[in-house]
């Protein structure tokens, strides 16, 4: 081979390595929604919205947060899809790969396919920075499939075996851009003087969060009295009725009928006045309505070791569902808006 050839081998060689690589882009198989992460189908989206205009961003992160959305938003309404929500589902895909077919188009591969950069900034940004509570405070579970706010849940848990942990002020964010902020609650609900405070998880507690209303606005830590709430409001989730009793051989002073009512009378009620024995001025009578009740409870049993739970209860106190039904990202952030657990499902 003559030196001259070898020199033209060696620049076509060179203009090969240093050029983009363009390959035939792939079809969409998956369904892609707001809040996914480092994914590389995102990535491929990204590259082509990018290819068709409708993408600015000049890195194919495969984060799928704002920016993406808005450019999926932009590909729905060129395209006539209705609604134009955002979310890349069969139309949406049915649409992208019939113009991959029509067009032959190439993606090339030098912008970011399948590769995991730094995401975004923006509600969903994944975990860009991490909290130092993050594995110290986790997602237990999420429960978004149904819609009833009122049956809408999730958990937050706190697994470390010694820190207790503020959470009032912790943010949930959901990947349709719903934020929640824990708000203050009481550690000994439904006294004279009760006041709401910030929220302290201690080790193996949880709190139990609900997307729908509870018509007290409490949001409290349980305890071996609250059952008597919901004697008087609806409550969802239940509470739980673990009231203590008394002996009632401790009461031999009280008569035989006084100590059928109280052996008769469920846990965290209170004694109907339509007892026979509930005569007024009667030692019965007293001690019914001294000890059974939500006051008198937490004054008789307020000192037992068991007496405070492990779980708190709040409410996000909406009428509209909180979380997306068959896929959901969930991200919860600190107080200084750093990641501290995600959830997908």
């Amino acid at each position: 081979m003559m030196v001259r050839d070898r020199i033209k081998m060696l620049v076509l060689g060179a203009i090969l390595v240093m050029a983009p690589f363009a390959v035939r882009a792939a079809a969409f198989e998956h369904d892609l929604y707001f809040g996914m992460i480092r994914s590389p189908d995102v990535a491929h989206l990204q590259d082509f919205l990018r290819a068709r205009g409708y993408l600015s961003y000049p890195l194919s992160t495969g984060n799928y947060l704002t920016v993406t959305l808005d450019a999926v938003r932009r590909f729905q309404k060129a395209s006539g899809l209705l609604p134009v929500g955002g979310y890349f589902g069969p139309q949406s895909r049915a649409a992208a790969n019939r113009i991959l077919n029509e067009s032959g188009l190439t993606l090339s591969a030098g912008t970011g396919n399948g590769t995991a950069l730094p995401p975004q900034s923006g509600v969903g940004a994944g975990s860009a920075t991490t909290s130092s509570y993050k594995g110290k405070i986790v997602i237990g579970y999420v429960s978004g499939w149904g819609t009833v706010p009122e049956y809408e849940s999730m958990t937050v848990e706190n697994r470390t075996a010694k820190d207790v942990i503020p959470i009032t002020g912790f943010r949930i964010e959901s990947s349709r851009g719903e934020i929640f902020t824990v708000p203050q609650g009481q550690e000994l609900p439904g006294l004279s003087g009760g006041t709401d405070a910030t929220i302290f998880l201690r080790p193996g507690d949880r709190a139990t969060i609900t997307v729908g209303k509870q018509e007290r606005h409490l949001n409290f830590r349980e305890n071996l009295c609250t059952g008597y709430f919901d004697e008087t409001s609806n409550f969802i989730p239940s509470l739980s009725h673990s009231c203590p009793r008394a002996d009632t051989k401790s009461l031999a002073d009280l008569s035989d009928a006084c100590l059928n009512i109280i052996s008769y009378v469920s846990s965290c009620r209170t004694a109907p006045a339509s007892f026979p024995s509930r005569v007024p001025d009667s030692p019965c009578n007293d001690y019914l309505n001294t000890h059974f009740n939500y006051v008198g409870c937490v004054a008789d049993w307020r000192s037992r070791s068991d007496f405070y739970s492990h779980n708190w209860l709040i409410w996000m106190q909406r009428d509209r569902e909180f979380f997306r039904n068959p896929v959901e990202h969930v991200i919860l952030r600190d107080q200084q808006g750093k990641v501290v657990d995600e959830y997908s499902y």
